[in-house]
């Protein structure tokens, strides 16, 4: 209990010694954007000129956003094929403006027109912005939200899955984030590299912001990254869609119940792949093609001009069985997912204060066989969110946050004594053990404008973890310098701590006694943005202290350490539908070195290594182009050098002496060979009726056909290897999208 007060007190004393006399209300933006027919225009971009505040329109043509900026400014509207539209704005704090903007048609040629950048990230700038038309018009990404997020930099290339792994991070290490709500198990089709796709639906998304390092104290248990994302608000129109391809159907619904008070929308999916990998060959992989099922509903209720109170929820399943060969075992793995989200979440302007408050359930659990392997994992968590946050004169920002998070782990089954042999049942644990942590954060910083060109942000967090019994605390701290109008530099300092996860303290096979891993961030950044064009450099380093590691007495310890650095680049140009080509350009170079265990039989050592998910150079080049009139195309090509690897050299026979224990070389002593890959993706867009058009698509993926290596299998004794060659070979795929509006 002391722990707990004391922990209150100094995020609570940090908090108040911040509140200044006088503060003011930002001005909100809103309004609709048509063309000469009043016919609403989609995608278009709206900015206040010289700064990187805006926001683009809906498919109904409406847009929103909040700004800062005071006194006489300038908006900015621009579309491809329309003439540019200024707007003289008097900004005053607390008002709210809504406009009704008329674009004419260019009567200049479409690739003369230049754009404004098509990214907004809510007036923070420590993060890339990925709109959803980014994410379903990425070749390569599959419609998919994790996926299209691979193509930028900071992120590792560790196989062909979903699985985000940010600049020298572990997977478990990148926080994501719903709505306030934490997306425990955010995988379709789970695997210890994540998955082969993301649970959520781009189409379901308002607004997504992903940041790779340096991120300020609003987020917590998160040692790398932060991808946070928010639903559609209140649709402004009826709207259906039906996808059809030719592994998964889709079809949403988007309806104004009551006109800007209460809407509500759905998506139902679902994926049957067994025509997909029969046309490409690929049927025999598998005893049950994998499938999947989820919906989605949104509910919003607008009861004010400012205040709004939104319903979320998500159910989804997926299984699959695949032919496995292991050294000790040869079977059939069977596996079985069911996960879903409840969230409901509250936001309105109270006495100055911008609040945003929300309360979500989420429950998992799975089914995965192999052999005499039966594991039966689960999670319920629950967690209460509020960020508060307001203006102070002209010149600052305030932000303050609580979070109470209660997660359950709970698993059951039979599992192997040693983690890498699969056989025989008398090396087996039967294993029946819940776990339960509570965790209790708060947070506060400080956006301040120091002069013209600078911006300081300090913050500090702290939490209090019921397992491990402590509180930690955070002083985190971010500098930008404008250089121009169009050029910031940024450097970011911070801690960074997350505990483990419960059942890591569980008393069979976990250490009741670990403690909360850590590590520092160093961020060094240059950002050049001058529409089309968007440039960006950063430098990083992060220690990583306290590591929870595998230990053969204790299971696990917090003897864990190691580094990770690199140099992260990105070039964007353009945007979709806005002008004729556009695409980016990322690079990252990471080193990620740890202190990490190797088996020799049943005994552990330990060695500082490169990580399995070190990833020298990671080059991703994205490009989109109008080709001729409704016809688009695009391609995304991916070079990464292998991975590193570590091998078993040989094995010695068990007592029984019927199977054999691995003995491994030295930790990540080779690499596989780089991975190649260049997915191709066309579609032609056909408007029909007033408001209505069908979209026709087809992708080509891995159009070179390059064999990539994911990994090696080893014969019984462990004395020959093979190499396991990716199951993503070329293969085709096409459907239609219809969207019918009224």
């Amino acid at each position: 209990m002391k722990k707990i007060v004391s922990f209150l007190i100094i995020c609570g004393g940090f908090s108040t010694s911040t509140v200044a006399s006088q503060e003011l209300l930002p001005t909100i933006i809103q309004g609709l954007v048509v063309d000469v027919e009043d016919e609403p225009i989609a995608f278009v971009n709206i900015q206040i000129e010289g700064t990187k505040e805006g926001a683009s329109t809906g498919q109904d043509g409406r847009f929103e956003f909040i700004t800062a900026q005071t006194g006489q400014q300038e908006l900015l509207v621009t579309m491809i094929g329309f003439d540019p539209n200024r707007q003289q704005l008097n900004l005053v704090a607390g008002d709210s403006i809504y406009l009704r903007i008329i674009l004419k048609e260019a009567v200049i040629s479409l690739d003369q027109i230049v754009v404004t950048s098509s990214g907004y990230s809510t007036g923070e700038s420590e993060g890339v912005t990925i709109q959803a038309l980014d994410v379903v018009t990425t070749p390569g990404a599959a419609a998919d939200i994790l996926l299209a997020i691979q193509t930028f930099p900071g992120t590792s290339m560790v196989d062909e899955g979903a699985g985000l792994f940010v600049r020298g991070g572990d997977l478990g290490e990148t926080l994501i984030v719903l709505d306030q709500a934490t997306l425990s198990h955010p995988y379709k089709y789970e695997s210890p590299t994540g998955g082969v796709f993301g649970v959520i639906p781009p189409f379901m998304i308002r607004k997504t912001a992903f940041s790779t390092g340096g991120f300020s104290s609003k987020y917590g248990n998160a040692l790398s990254a932060v991808l946070d994302m928010s639903s559609l608000d209140m649709p402004r129109q009826h709207s259906y869609t039906l996808n059809l391809g030719l592994a998964a159907a889709s079809l949403g619904i988007h309806i104004p119940i009551v006109k800007e008070k209460i809407g509500v929308r759905f998506t139902g999916n679902r994926s049957f792949t067994e025509a997909l990998f029969r046309l490409n060959g690929q049927y025999d992989q598998f005893s049950e093609t994998p499938n999947s099922s989820d919906v989605n509903t949104s509910l919003q209720y607008k009861y004010s001009t400012t205040g709004s109170i939104s319903v979320f929820g998500f159910l989804g399943s997926d299984q699959l069985g695949v032919h496995v060969n292991l050294p000790s075992l040869e079977g059939e793995f069977r596996g079985k997912t069911t996960t879903s989200l409840f969230n409901i979440q509250w936001e309105d302007f109270a006495n100055d204060w911008y609040i945003q408050t929300s309360l979500s359930l989420s429950r998992y659990s799975a089914r995965q066989q192999l052999g005499d392997l039966d594991m039966n994992p689960s999670d319920i968590a629950a967690k209460f969110r509020s960020d508060a946050e307001r203006y102070i004169r002209t010149f600052s920002h305030l932000r303050l946050g609580v979070e109470l998070e209660r997660l359950k782990n709970r698993i059951e089954g039979v599992f192997p004594s040693h983690s890498e042999i699969s056989t025989p049942i008398e090396n087996y644990l039967k294993i029946n053990e819940a776990y339960d942590a509570t965790r209790l954060g708060a947070y506060s910083d400080l956006l301040i404008k120091l002069t013209r060109r600078i911006v300081l942000n300090p913050g500090i967090r702290a939490d209090y973890h019921s397992l491990s019994r402590s509180v930690v605390i955070d002083p985190r701290i971010s500098f930008r310098y404008a250089v121009t109008k169009t050029t910031d530099v940024r450097f970011a300092w911070g801690i960074y701590h997350q505990f483990p996860t419960p059942f890591e303290y569980n008393s069979v096979t976990g250490n009741a006694d670990l403690g909360s891993q850590h590590s520092q961030h160093f961020v060094l950044g240059l950002d050049h943005e001058n529409s089309p064009l968007h440039l960006r450099l950063e430098a990083y380093y992060k220690p990583y202290y306290n590591l929870v590691l595998r230990h053969s007495k204790l299971n696990y310890t917090n003897q864990g350490k190691g580094k990770a650095g690199g140099v992260d680049i990105f070039a964007k140009y353009g945007g979709f539908l806005q002008t004729r080509l556009s695409g980016w350009i990322s690079y990252s170079y990471n080193r990620s070195v740890r202190l990490q265990a190797r088996s020799i039989g049943n005994e552990l050592i330990y060695e500082r290594a490169s990580t399995s998910f070190e990833i020298l150079h990671n080059l991703t080049i994205v490009a989109k182009a109008r080709l001729v009139n409704s016809l688009y195309g695009g391609t995304t090509i991916r070079y990464a050098t292998g991975r590193p690897v570590t091998h078993y050299t040989s094995s010695i026979p068990a007592e029984d002496g019927d199977y054999y224990l691995p003995i491994e070389g030295p930790i990540g002593a080779e690499r596989l060979p780089s991975f190649q890959r260049m997915d191709i993706q066309l579609s032609y867009y056909l408007p029909f009726g007033e408001e209505h058009n069908m979209t026709f698509y087809t992708a080509l993926a891995n159009a070179l056909d390059r064999a990539n290596v994911t990994g090696y299998d080893y014969s019984a004794d462990y004395s020959e290897r093979t190499k396991r060659i990716s199951n993503y070979r070329r293969y085709i795929y096409l459907g239609v999208s219809i969207s019918i509006n009224r």
